[in-house]
């Protein structure tokens, strides 16, 4: 493999402490950087990145349910407290199997709420990961301790990876240096099976990390390197396929615990992806998404223009712009600068969607590419590539004094800035002198001229090595800090400030609710409550911010009032009444309602009367039918239970409920079924007095369990194979690296 020779010899440290200084100082101090540059949310309270819909409704939410499931001594697989109860960790969004979330959801919780200063750190921290995995990266590709400082801070703090919001997005894109850096090892021939092992091993962390669609991206990007490899100088090396089959080993192992609960659950839901009807899991995302969801053409410009863009931010500035282009012109020589730029181009290129043919052959023709809606989410893969390539560039300058490419670019960057400066001073010279638009185009300007005139500086011998990088450093600071982290709201700004407030106004809904004999459930109005009340303060609402449901909830008619009746929904929160009959019984201080339902049933009963329905099409009219009554009756899709009539009352209650457990008691005169009206999922189980009993689809959607005549404790678990499989597969993985760590050849 060619690989390019250090750009210049560190002295190596003659005793113990200086060793660990010389081995721990720089990232140490790269971790600082990172925490100091995210100010606003680690050093003061004034300002938060939840201030958006997603972030505060669904993604907050989200992760106050976990915390609250760890610190009732669970793991967090069922969410019981939105729509009747649906699996959490299948939905893959919430970051349920990532272990780092773990350490997030066992901090201490303030009146059993998720502490948002917390949520301010854990996104700083995670560009932490990002920065020391890309630094670790770029020493592993021979370059300075100085240039790798360089490439890890562009590669935290640029493009997507400095300005998506979304945590389980930024979780994926952070392993990919760690893929890429042990993949290099492995066909290399450094420890290469333990290398491979550890490649697939990060990539698999990526798929735990929660969404599909960075993993998706990272994994096709993967395969194309190792193709790339086996295919390398126009002959096969047959070394590549078992080392990239170890690695495919370990990817399928570790993001099992992930995958299969996914997989699972996503046959059986329906997923929204635009405001077309919602998705079912074998029906293909038509294209018109994912052309809604490119980075548009007119977005490159966002490269260097603050703002320019709509749903992912590229900007990465002049100093990473300008670095990179002499890492690919003064290292053209090492094959991995090649593969780097490679990747870069492909993400850019693919991320422009329908205004990229290439595109849209790979979506007609491989698997999963048209689940992932976004394709501008792959401009990751641009912003990682550049980072890298940035640490090449610094290094570049000083192995490579003799190119007249330093020359050339320092002279590109300083005739850019000057141009910017001067159509800045035409525009406000014509409008009298008046700024009107973004005026961080201005820094960006002024950047520009500063980073050619380092480069020529240095180029002509006028700055040493350690100024040149630390005036880089200051430089590529101060630009991305005109992007990254500039939209953070304050807790002032009312026109901004919009969705954290909410969580503090009406207050004495909950207390209310709680001293309600129960129990039962809620349904907030969302014009009201936007955010997921229920996973907020663990009540349980028939309602919830979800990007899917089951296909059994939305068969019934999801948002009917008979739905939310058959599960248990007794009281409408809002300020006025949404079905005739309800009845208006509380009034809060803010002017919001309690109005109950009184065709609510309740949350356990019985029923003597079951029969069979042939086909899903008979399961709307049958259910709607006035003739239904699900007091008495339950009826069951392809076979029913045999159950038997008898006089007199049974007796159901709820007697308690955690997440992934739920204990009943009843006393039958006969032989009945016991109904409780959380949804049906496979992995839940049922027992009788200790004994396993079959698990019902009552009403095809809700849980049923035959009990014969007397008192009986009924237990239902929810314990999916897929889970317990997943996590089996996650420590074999864990037991194989290990091994291969052991062995030494």
């Amino acid at each position: 493999m060619d690989t390019a020779t250090p750009a210049h010899a560190e002295a190596a440290p003659s005793t113990t402490v200086q060793r660990i200084i010389y081995k721990v100082g720089t990232p140490v101090l790269l971790v600082f950087i990172i925490i100091g540059f995210y100010w606003k949310l680690t050093l003061t309270s004034q300002f938060t990145w939840l201030e958006s819909p997603d972030m505060a409704n669904q993604v907050m939410p989200w992760q106050n349910v976990q915390a609250l499931a760890f610190h009732r001594g669970e793991f967090p697989s069922w969410d019981p407290y939105l729509w009747g109860g649906q699996s959490l960790i299948g939905q893959a969004q919430p970051g349920s199997a990532y272990p780092l979330n773990w350490i997030l959801y066992s901090l201490p919780m303030k009146n059993g709420l998720i502490r948002r200063s917390y949520l301010h750190w854990y996104v700083a921290l995670i560009h932490a990961l990002a920065a020391l995995f890309a630094y670790w990266l770029c020493r592993d590709l021979d370059r300075s301790r100085l240039a790798s400082l360089i490439g890890g801070t562009a590669f935290a703090l640029a493009g997507e990876v400095g300005n998506t919001d979304w945590p389980q997005m930024l979780n994926g894109i952070i392993w990919a240096p760690l893929v890429l850096l042990f993949l290099f090892r492995a066909v290399r021939g450094r420890r290469p099976l333990l290398s491979a092992a550890l490649s697939g091993f990060f990539l698999g962390m990526s798929w735990l990390a929660g969404h599909h669609q960075v993993p998706i991206f990272l994994t096709y990007a993967t395969i194309g390197v190792w193709l790339f490899f086996l295919f390398r100088g126009k002959r096969i090396h047959w070394n590549v396929p078992p080392l990239a089959a170890v690695s495919a080993v370990f990817l399928a192992l570790t993001g099992a615990l992930q995958v299969l609960p996914a997989y699972e659950y996503g046959k059986l839901a329906r997923r929204w992806v635009s405001p077309l009807d919602p998705l079912r899991w074998n029906d293909i995302v038509p294209y018109i998404i994912h052309r809604d969801h490119d980075l548009n053409l007119w977005a490159i410009f966002g490269m260097i223009l603050p703002g320019v863009h709509v749903e992912v931010d590229p900007y990465v500035g002049f100093v990473i712009l300008a670095l990179a282009g002499l890492g690919i012109a003064l290292w053209w020589s090492d094959i991995r600068v090649r593969v780097l730029l490679v990747l870069a181009l492909a993400g850019l290129f693919f991320s422009l969607g329908h205004q990229d043919v290439f595109h849209g052959f790979l979506y007609a023709v491989l698997p999963l590419i048209e689940k992932a809606r976004t394709p501008a989410m792959a401009v990751f893969l641009f912003n990682f590539g550049a980072a890298i390539l940035t640490a090449y560039g610094f290094d570049g300058l000083a192995a490579h004094p003799e190119s007249g490419w330093p020359r050339r670019i320092g002279i590109w960057a300083v005739s850019a800035g000057a141009l910017m400066m001067t159509l800045m001073l035409a525009v406000m010279l014509s409008k009298q002198l008046h700024m009107d638009h973004d005026d961080r185009v201005v820094m960006v300007a002024l950047v520009a001229l500063l980073v050619g005139a380092l480069i020529l500086a240095y180029h002509r011998h006028s700055l040493g090595t350690t100024a040149m990088g630390v005036s880089c450093l200051l430089l590529l600071l101060m630009d991305l800090g005109n992007v990254t982290g500039y939209g953070f709201a304050h807790r002032l700004e009312k026109n901004r400030a919009l969705f954290l407030h909410q969580f503090s106004e009406n207050q004495d809904i909950l207390p209310w609710v709680k001293a309600q004999p129960g129990p039962f459930r809620i349904k907030v109005d969302s014009r009201e409550i936007p955010f997921n009340y229920g996973d907020w303060y663990g009540v349980d609402v028939y309602g919830g911010y979800t990007a899917s449901l089951p296909e059994h909830l939305i068969r019934l008619g999801f948002d009917s009032e008979r739905t939310r009746n058959l599960f248990g929904t007794k009281y409408w929160i809002s300020r006025s009444p949404r079905d005739a009959d309800q009845v208006e019984v509380h009034q809060f201080q803010s002017g919001m309602k309690a109005y109950e339902n009184p065709g609510a049933l309740p949350r356990v009963w019985t029923v003597h009367q079951a029969f069979a329905i042939s086909s899903e099409s008979q399961i709307a009219p049958v259910f709607e039918s006035p003739q239904f009554d699900p007091r008495r009756q339950a009826f069951f899709l392809g076979e029913a239970p045999k159950l038997t009539a008898c006089a007199g009352d049974d007796q159901a209650a709820l007697v308690r409920t955690q997440f992934n457990s739920v204990t009943l008691e009843a006393t039958m005169q006969c032989q009945g079924m016991v109904i409780l009206s959380d949804n049906w999922f496979p992995g839940w189980n049922a027992t009788v007095d200790g004994q396993l009993a079959k698990l019902w689809e009552a009403d095809t959607a809700i849980r049923g369990v035959e009990v014969p005549a007397g008192s009986h404790r009924i237990e239902m678990r929810y314990r999916p194979a897929s889970v317990r499989l997943g996590a089996w597969m996650l420590a074999l993985s864990l037991a194989g690296l290990a091994a291969l760590a052991w062995l030494r050849k």
